[in-house]
């Protein structure tokens, strides 16, 4: 019993692993997908505005699917709020949209009024930056003389991150591993509360 809980978690976190590639993007933060959270209208503008997306990220929409969902629609479509012809309509409540080639992305809420009301958001999905080898990194100094500023700037090569940005994938994978292994010990020592009187 215990080895069946720990091999599903294990199943969970490897597959959870395998999505780590990419950035994760919940819609609307913890409000959701929704015209209005706590009183407020929500500004799916500013909220896409302040994320990058790229190839192979995730976006997910959650939301009551008993009075929300989501439909992808053109540029157009986008603009004038209009759901007639989607290319995509979802409505379960909790949709996982594969960011898979790059281009523009829009979606509305095609229940009447909620569109009109905000309940919009567009981003576009760009192709991941290459990742640069550690050697292009090395700043080369003089063999002797006095060290310039120059010397010590970054060079053009040089990627250094945002201050504020989300921990990279090495970190994260480390940490999701690390809770496989431990789901793992449980599930085979047997560990847990079952097996006392």
């Amino acid at each position: 019993m215990a080895f069946t809980r720990s091999a599903v978690i294990v199943i969970f976190t490897m597959s959870l692993w395998g999505v780590s590639k990419g950035t994760i993007h919940w819609v609307g933060g913890f409000l959701g997908w929704t015209t209005i959270a706590a009183g407020l209208p929500i500004d799916y503008k500013l909220w896409a505005s302040t994320r990058n997306f790229h190839v192979g990220d995730v976006v997910i929409f959650k939301y009551n699917k008993n009075f929300n969902n989501v439909v992808r629609v053109t540029h157009q479509n986008f603009k004038s709020c209009n759901a007639t012809s989607p290319i995509v309509f979802y409505s379960s409540g909790s949709d996982t949209i594969n960011l898979t080639k790059p281009g523009h992305y829009y979606f509305i809420c095609s229940l009447p009024g909620r569109c009109l009301a905000g309940q919009k958001v567009t981003f576009e999905a760009t192709l991941p930056q290459p990742h640069l080898s550690s050697s292009a990194s090395v700043v080369q100094l003089p063999k002797s003389g006095p060290v310039s500023d120059e010397a010590l700037a970054p060079g053009p090569d040089t990627v250094e991150p945002i201050p504020g940005s989300a921990p990279n994938n090495e970190s994260f994978n480390f940490w999701l591993l690390s809770l496989a292994a431990v789901a793992l010990r449980v599930g085979v020592m047997g560990i847990g509360t079952h097996d006392m009187v």
